[in-house]
């Protein structure tokens, strides 16, 4: 579940993630909260879903599959 506050931002530095998708720069949501994180501030990610989990939820059992 996204929350409304962090729609279009990336929920660890709050930039713009549209701005960074223009430089190149990807962005997943977390599978523990959903809130989306770019690249330059994920904790581990998983290239078959796409997902970055963010830097609270690196330990997580549930984000055990972001390993890259």
């Amino acid at each position: 579940m996204t929350d409304p506050e962090h729609m279009g931002t990336c929920a660890v530095c709050c930039e713009d993630l549209e701005q960074l998708a223009e430089e190149g720069i990807p962005c997943g949501d977390c599978p523990v909260c959903g809130y989306l994180v770019c690249e330059n501030c994920e904790a581990g990610y998983d290239p078959t879903t796409g997902q970055f989990v963010c830097p609270d939820h690196a330990s997580d059992r549930r984000a055990a599959h972001c390993t890259e």
